[in-house]
């Protein structure tokens, strides 16, 4: 379905949903990554 066939709370309820997804894909990839760690710290 389309975003623009969705209501204002559906489309605002689905780009929540994403930004969710993205900051646990980062959370999970990229900042348990040892390499970024030491990148970040040293």
């Amino acid at each position: 379905m389309s975003l623009m066939f969705l209501e204002a709370s559906d489309a605002r309820a689905t780009v929540v949903l994403w930004f969710y997804r993205a900051g646990h894909f980062f959370v999970t990839s990229v900042l348990d990554d040892p390499a970024w760690l030491a990148l970040m710290f040293c």
